[in-house]
């Protein structure tokens, strides 16, 4: 009985291991080191030792910005894993060894690693090697080695465990680097590397990352956040909340230890609002009861005797171990009030405490085939945020929302389901299975028929109702999703639905040049056209007009080639016709709007119906603007040839209806009544509000469904010229659901 530190408590309050930066490097007295975790007589071994000679060679001469010899940093990553993670798998660690030496040693390629130490190794060190294509921007390029990092972690768990301590130890010589690198790496850690070491439940490592990266990055709040975790941490209350855990604990027949751990800095970190707050923590201190038993029964009548003798936060009962987190954690967990402060009180035998220290690193010798359940979950899991075609800032909200807290569902036949909180019945069906996802129309929640964006609650049952058409995504819908599965699938469908719609548009175009200069569509079926496809580096035609549908190929170039492989009397006469062709805008006919594709630009403020507008095309779809906007030549700097004249499909009405939110300026909602006294009845206004903005000019916002082009027309003609713009719009179901999560800055 009593209390004692452990991994957790001694990770708050100092660094697992203290690295100093020696300008020397000692390979003897570090090879003795690791000799106590890897024996060296052991065969097996001897593939770590011959890495350690063969980097140790390689880095010869290189040193750190501390100016320590550069040999250092991947013998200490080595270390934190054998010594501080307890890993003895010879070839992990091999790679810890290895995993500068691609990246910094020209000379050498990962077929030379796959030669000299197998496959696996070279699996490994090519995971954890960044990529360095000159031509892409640093932003850019960031985010496609965190893709390559996960994407090779769904295949080698081990990429993540090492890039994981390798940046821990980056984090503990940080201060020898300039402000804005130190910075710039302490963001990427609580964006990245810590949410994710929280997800796969690695406690020290979580703890530290947070630990250090928040210390850099507000220097002072977390001084003063420490300061006050401490003397909360020393104060009475807690002291004698101790002590009856204690005396409850030794008053039954059980036999157990108290532990008491103060929060780390991470739990007053928030991810939205990036700031490091007091109030961003729901308590301050927790209580571990770690049973001296293996049996189950035991947990839960302690959990009883503890619910008998305190008073229990209501609602707060988390059983984690009938029902365990999607990362194998377990305990049971229950928040008790005391004055004003609420305690978390977690349960849990030694096994269980060992989980909830070490995570996955702890079933590491044991891992089995990723064909298991948990490992496939984990593998899928690091596969979709790798996938995920994104912004690099939703890429980095995925691994955020593995972090989050949990809800639990239930399939109708009773089996549990963990989600993010906030999670839709979308989210459920990606979890059960792609398709299920994908051809969802909607559920049956609590025996309740409702729409796939319905926001799932503890304890729901839900049966995922399917249609025989996939369902039709916007962007908003990717917003909804809180699972990292669910998001990078839509994103995809996104992704596709843009590039389909970009072929469409690329063969409009194609064919409006080819008739214009007077050249028959034949020219495209001639037997000189693959050689063109080739010339530009294009597969089909299908990317040929996907690219023209995106502006990335003119099509007045492929015009060029395609008249000069025609009969020489052929290609005089079109050269005389193309001359004599005076320029001509290309149209684009455009019918039912989808926010997937079409946006309107905030400069001009263009509306839907609307006369003299005009089309730019790029990689995520249209952008509608006025004819005269001034962006177009000035800041997007397009020529006329780029613009296409936009055609509204007035002759059938939209398929969904659509939602817009407007924001009109420097009206108030009397006067604009009198205005919309006139639209005709089918339309339907949803919201008509007032507010003020920070100049204190008034602000009408307007809410309203619109079912065609007609719609669009009678109500925007209604609105004050160049003092309305189109803030959002979407289907009807999805734009509510929306409009009540997601800022529409307003």
């Amino acid at each position: 009985m009593g209390s004692h530190s452990t991994a957790e408590e001694m990770a708050f309050r100092v660094p697992i291991t203290n690295w100093g930066e020696p300008t020397l490097f000692d390979i003897s007295h570090y090879r003795s080191r690791m000799a106590r975790y890897l024996l060296e007589d052991r065969e097996e071994n001897q593939v770590f030792f011959d890495a350690l000679e063969f980097a140790h060679s390689l880095h010869a001469g290189q040193r750190r910005k501390s100016g320590a010899p550069f040999i250092s940093h991947p013998c200490a990553v080595a270390e934190i894993l054998a010594r501080e993670l307890e890993f003895k798998d010879p070839f992990l660690l091999s790679a810890a060894i290895l995993h500068d030496v691609v990246e910094d040693i020209p000379s050498v390629h990962v077929e030379d690693i796959a030669d000299r130490f197998g496959l696996i190794v070279a699996e490994l060190v090519d995971g954890c090697t960044k990529l360095t294509r000159q031509h892409l921007d640093r932003a850019t390029l960031k985010d496609l080695t965190h893709s390559k990092i996960f994407l090779s972690a769904s295949r080698r768990l081990g990429v993540l465990i090492i890039k994981l301590a390798d940046r821990l130890h980056n984090l503990r010589t940080l201060h020898y680097l300039p402000h804005s690198k130190r910075q710039r790496i302490a963001q990427e850690t609580v964006e990245v590397y810590a949410p994710i070491a929280a997800r796969f439940n690695i406690y020290p490592l979580k703890r530290e990352l947070y630990h250090l990266a928040l210390s850099f990055l507000y220097p002072r709040k977390s001084k003063k956040i420490l300061q006050h975790i401490r003397t909360f941490r020393n104060s009475p209350e807690v002291a004698d909340i101790e002590h009856a855990i204690e005396r409850i604990i030794e008053d039954s027949r059980f036999k157990a230890v108290v532990r008491t751990r103060a929060k780390g800095l991470g739990s007053y970190y928030s991810h939205l609002k990036k700031t490091v707050e007091l109030s961003n923590a729901e308590n301050h201190v927790d209580f571990a009861i770690v049973m001296e038993t293996e049996n189950i029964i035991d947990c839960y009548t302690v959990l009883g005797l503890i619910s008998t003798n305190f008073s229990p936060v209501p609602r707060s009962l988390r059983d984690f171990i009938a029902n365990a987190k999607n990362n194998g954690y377990q305990s049971l967990h229950v928040r008790i009030l005391v004055g004003t402060q609420n305690y978390l009180i977690k349960i849990r035998t030694p096994e269980m405490d060992r989980w909830a220290t070490y995570g996955i690193v702890s079933e590491w010798d044991a891992q089995k085939p990723l064909s298991d359940e948990h490992w496939q979950e984990i593998s899928e899991l690091l596969k979709s945020i790798g996938e995920y075609g994104g912004a690099a800032t939703q890429r980095k909200a995925l691994i955020r929302l593995s972090e989050s807290e949990e809800i639990f569902t239930y399939s109708p036949r009773g089996d549990i389901y963990f989600l993010p909180k906030g999670s839709i019945v979308l989210d459920f069906a990606y979890k059960i299975h792609s398709e299920l996802g994908e051809y969802c129309e909607g559920a049956l929640v609590n025996n309740e028929w409702s729409f796939p964006t319905r926001q799932l609650q503890d304890g729901d049952i839900v049966e995922i109702l399917t249609s025989h058409e996939p369902l039709d995504v916007e962007p908003d819908l990717e917003e909804l999703c809180k699972t990292p599965k669910a998001r990078t699938a839509i994103n995809k469908q996104l992704q596709q639905k843009r590039i389909h719609y970009a072929q469409e548009v690329g063969k409009q175009i194609l064919l409006q040049e080819i008739r214009r200069h007077h050249l028959s569509e034949s020219v495209l079926h001639g037997e000189h056209i693959d050689l063109i496809l080739e010339f530009l580096n294009l597969k089909d035609f299908s990317e040929l007009f996907t690219r023209l549908g995106q502006d990335l190929i003119s099509p007045k170039l492929l015009l060029y080639y395609l008249a000069s492989k025609q009969d020489d009397s052929d290609k005089l006469a079109s050269q005389d016709s193309a001359n004599s062709i005076p320029y001509e805008q290309n149209s684009l006919l455009v019918e039912e709007l989808d926010k997937a594709i079409h946006k309107f630009a905030r400069c001009c403020k263009p509306y839907p119906g609307q006369e003299n507008v005009v089309a730019t095309l790029s990689e995520r779809g249209i952008t509608f603007h006025h004819k005269d906007c001034q962006d177009i030549t000035v800041r997007h700097d397009l020529h006329p040839q780029q613009l296409l004249r936009v055609i509204w499909n007035d002759k059938v009405p939209w398929r969904h209806p659509l939602t817009f939110h407007i924001s009109i300026v420097g009206e108030k909602v009397a006067d604009l009544l009198s205005r919309l006294a006139s639209i005709p009845a089918g339309i339907s206004i949803r919201k008509l509000e007032s507010r003020r903005d920070r100049h204190q000019l008034p602000i009408v916002q307007l809410s309203t469904d619109l079912k065609g082009y007609g719609d669009a027309r009678s109500l925007f003609s209604l609105l004050p010229k160049d003092r309305f713009c189109v803030e959002a719009y979407g289907r009807e179901e999805i734009s509510r659901r929306a409009s009540s999560t997601i800022n529409l800055n307003w």
